[in-house]
């Protein structure tokens, strides 16, 4: 089964994103928060890393299994990092009011459903990278489609704007 990454965002129209309506929070001060700084640099890492395994693979061959596996391993712990900085964030502010959190349930609901298929695409990736001889091809796809998930997370339109 040959799967191209334009047909698995086509299947993937719940993660299609609009702006966030605005509202009374104070975007500006959340995002010269260190937390923000530090899963935004994170971000970054997963996503040049996913740039570098998708290169290893480009040419359907892994020529250095070592370095697709190093880049992986990266991928990883960036994001796993990113999800640990986003947990102390959210329970740092636990102090916001009940009518605060009403408005940012949507938005979060929207970012648990990107979580899970990033994570998806982890997951898959760690499977396809533990036999002797993965197939360049997966790698490829599920690289590619983490390249074009952690691209759109980017996007000025895509950020919220509450």
């Amino acid at each position: 089964m040959v799967l191209t990454v334009t047909a698995v965002l086509a299947q993937d129209r719940k993660m299609d994103m609009k702006p966030m309506p605005k509202d009374d929070m104070n975007m500006a001060r959340m995002q010269a928060d260190g937390h923000h700084a530090l899963m935004m640099a994170y971000h970054h890492n997963a996503l040049a890393f996913s740039r570098a395994l998708w290169e290893i693979t480009a040419d359907g061959k892994i020529e250095n299994l070592d370095l697709a596996r190093a880049a992986f391993a990266e991928i990883k712990r960036s994001i796993e990092k990113m999800d640990e900085i986003h947990q102390i964030h959210m329970s740092a502010m636990g102090k916001m009011d009940a009518a605060m959190i009403e408005k940012m349930k949507p938005m979060m609901e929207k970012m648990e459903v990107e979580k899970a298929a990033l994570n998806g695409h982890v997951q898959a990736l760690a499977s396809a990278l533990q036999g002797s001889s993965p197939s360049a091809q997966e790698i490829e796809m599920h690289a590619a489609t983490l390249i074009l998930m952690l691209e759109r997370m980017d996007k000025p339109e895509m950020k919220m704007t509450m």
